[in-house]
């Protein structure tokens, strides 16, 4: 995209409101509009983000059989009312009557209408569970309007229902799609937390709620400082990676490893298994890394899998007995199971893990590098909030959040005035809804830095923006950079070259609003060198890549 032909809608006046600085922040990024209280228009930049985002939970849904289908926003009130919710919701439903004078609500949500549409289709047995999604506009006449998109009269949302036949089957959806939210969240790079909760007037007997710690929200979670300070700004250092040593295999004699060890207490990652026996009498392995010193804390695994019978840290023997390596030096290398490792970790460095051969230790061993595919999250017992009954010194603290998703097992609560063909005496239920506004606003106030904007590659309305310095003064600096922009377009990457004449600090500033985590800054002085800048906001890093090398070097990183 040219920038003469998608208007930015960035503006240059002073953030004016101290109060919500992200909300001021996303008008002048020209990512909103205000029309009227609790009411906002979507600007480019801020729909091209949203789409992103609702790809990414696309094809996660797609991964768990998720069916997309479009239902209605309006919503006649005699199914509201079979239901029993019409006046639970009451002052907050959208009321209007037809010409002929019968009453419909704008739908604040929808099981209602998915509970009418999957009875009346009658399907089959052999396609349990069912699961439906879809995006739509949700409208609830809200108390408290906030100045911002946390709580609004119309808001975009996620919402995903499943059928079921029996509890386990059930049980199994509503785990595999816990999972699939946490799984989202990672992908979109937003830190969040899950927990238990009430189930409200959407009802049912079990739900989840997923929080992104904010100062807007207006939630409050009671969180430990240990458990805040690791978690929050859950992200890896820019390290130099001049810090990192050369990787290393040593032989260690097993009389002599535990004095290595102690010598090496705070650098020496120590490595378990664990069996978590869950509810459908399936069992699977988990890797878990942790400081030596620490200890598991086997409620917080739990409460990864809250369908789990019963978890077992697998002891000195079955790890002999099933892998043929002593538990000293058991790694994470090789074995075909998910890895969590304490985030206390992450910004670990030059660390010594197990090999998974006996007699042999990893030494200077680094993520991303020699460990990829890893979680963080909090599993150890330091300051776990469960024992603050026995220890009134925990350091508690309170922190504001925003809610960002819920998750409930509703059992028969809507679909127990339906009767189902072919024997069925019961069809279960489960709702699972994501805010799309929420997370648009959590991800702008965890990505934005000194009143600018670093979206991560993920989610950003372009991947790359092009700065060329004079560019209509200077041919060679046309020519490369309209090479380099109708080369990435034609690898469908979204880029965004300038082509208006504006200094080179306005182009920047409007860069840095609407969040481009790249820039490829285009000169002649550069050309004259045979090189190309490329800035990488995400990491603060510069690189001067050669011309004829740059085609190649942008695949790379934009392959995926």
């Amino acid at each position: 995209m040219k920038t003469k032909k998608y208007f930015l809608f960035t503006k240059k006046n002073n953030l004016s409101n101290k109060n919500n600085i992200i909300h001021e922040l996303m008008i002048k990024g020209g990512f909103i509009r205000k029309l009227c209280s609790g009411i906002f228009i979507l600007l480019p930049n801020a729909l091209k983000v949203i789409n992103n985002i609702v790809n990414i939970i696309k094809n996660e849904m797609f991964k768990i059989g998720g069916l997309e289908i479009q239902m209605p926003v309006i919503t006649p009130f005699s199914l509201w009312n079979k239901g029993g919710r019409f006046y639970n919701y009451d002052k907050e439903l959208y009321k209007f009557y037809d010409r002929n004078n019968k009453m419909f609500l704008l739908s604040p949500t929808n099981e209602e209408i998915i509970t009418e549409f999957f009875f009346r289709e009658n399907l089959l047995l052999s396609g349990y569970p069912y699961i439906f999604y879809q995006f739509n506009n949700k409208f609830r006449d809200e108390i408290r309007i906030k100045s911002n998109l946390i709580r609004c009269k119309e808001f975009i949302m996620k919402d995903a229902y499943s059928f079921h036949t029996n509890l386990k089957c059930l049980d199994n959806t509503y785990l595999n799609i816990l999972n699939t939210y946490l799984n989202i969240f990672k992908i979109i790079g937003l830190n969040v937390c899950y927990k238990k909760a009430k189930c409200g007037k959407i009802g049912g007997i079990l739900s989840h709620e997923f929080h992104f710690i904010s100062k807007y929200g207006e939630n409050k979670l009671n969180i430990d400082k240990f458990n805040y300070l690791n978690i929050l700004n859950l992200k890896f250092n820019n390290f130099n990676f001049k810090m990192f040593k050369k990787f290393k295999c040593l032989y260690f004699n097993i009389n002599k490893i535990d004095k290595f060890i102690i010598k090496n207490l705070n650098n020496f990652i120590r490595t378990y298994i664990i069996k978590i026996y869950l509810i459908n009498k399936k069992n699977i392995f988990i890797i878990l890394l942790i400081n030596n010193y620490k200890s598991i804390d086997l409620i917080k695994i739990k409460n990864l899998y809250p369908l789990s019978n019963k978890i077992k840290i697998l002891n000195k023997k079955y790890i002999f007995k099933k892998f043929k390596i002593l538990d000293i030096f058991l790694g994470p290398f090789g074995l075909n199971y998910r890895i969590i490792a304490d985030c206390s970790l992450i910004n670990y460095i030059n660390f010594i893990i197990g090999s998974n051969i006996n007699n042999y230790l990893f030494i200077n061993v680094n993520w991303k590098k020699h460990l990829n595919i890893v979680t963080f999250l909090d599993i150890s017992k330091n300051f776990s909030l469960y024992i603050k009954k026995f220890n009134k010194n925990i350091n508690i603290i309170k922190k504001k959040s925003i809610e960002v998703a819920h998750i409930f097992k509703l059992l028969d609560k809507y679909s127990l005035n339906y009767k189902k063909n072919n024997n069925i005496n019961k069809i279960l239920m489960g709702c699972y809804g994501i805010g799309i506004y929420r997370i648009f606003f959590s991800v702008i106030e965890q990505y934005s830095y000194n009143n600018k904007i670093i979206l991560p590659l993920s989610i950003s309305s372009f991947k790359l923006g092009i700065i060329p310095i004079n560019l209509y003064n200077n041919k060679n600096v046309y020519n490369i950079s309209y090479k380099i922009y109708k080369f990435l377009i034609k690898k469908k990457i979204d880029v965004l070259i300038e082509n208006r004449n504006i200094y080179f600090g306005e182009i920047l500033n409007d860069f840095e609003l609407i969040g481009i985590p790249n820039f490829l800054i285009i000169s002649n002085n550069l050309l004259l060198l045979n090189i190309l800048e490329f800035r990488d906001r995400i990491n603060n890093l510069t690189q001067f890549i050669r011309v004829n090398e740059i085609f190649n070097f942008l695949f790379r990183k934009y392959k995926n």
